[in-house]
């Protein structure tokens, strides 16, 4: 299982749900010893984008392409985008659930149109969360990615081919 859990980090991004929160802990755990990637992990149980923001700043995960004294947020979230696009690592996001909804929405949107934008064996920012169930995520974020125009796939197949739930429970 470990290299079918690590063949899929490469592909898509993880959602894993059901059992507890320590048992999604020690899965995300077992996952992490297991790949060879930079690994974030964020603080459990964010609420705020601001706490998405604060880690953000506090590891430094943005590279200004331009050196000045001081940045704003604006700014640093841009940066933080664009490192996004150029990076491979793994970001891990526990109990994503408690974020509030529209911040929530949008910070996975991103990752999923991230990875839908790069082309096979392009560097890449690899993405698990966990939450107690998977409570109509896909159905919202099929809402708001990015949707080419000559898409053949419906929105729910882009979402689904970029988001694999693990149900631990099953």
């Amino acid at each position: 299982m470990k290299q079918t859990i690590k063949n899929l980090l490469q592909q898509k991004h993880l959602l894993i749900v059901g059992n507890t929160e320590i048992e999604r802990r020690n899965f995300i755990s077992k996952i992490i010893q297991n790949v060879n990637l930079e690994t974030f992990r964020f603080p459990s149980k964010m609420k705020t984008f601001d706490e998405y923001y604060d880690f953000v700043k506090k590891k430094q995960l943005y590279r200004p392409w331009y050196e000045a004294k001081k940045y704003n947020s604006n700014q640093i979230l841009e940066f933080h985008y664009d490192w996004i696009s150029q990076n491979n690592s793994l970001f891990i996001i526990e109990e994503f659930e408690y974020m509030e909804e529209t911040w929530r929405i949008e910070l996975l949107r991103i990752f999923i149109n991230e990875n839908e934008s790069h082309k096979k064996n392009e560097k890449k920012i690899h993405l698990i969360i966990s939450q107690q169930e998977e409570d109509g995520l896909i159905n919202k974020l099929s809402e708001v990615i990015h949707y080419r125009e000559k898409e053949r796939r419906i929105r729910t197949q882009v979402v689904e081919q970029n988001l694999k739930i693990i149900d631990l429970s099953e």
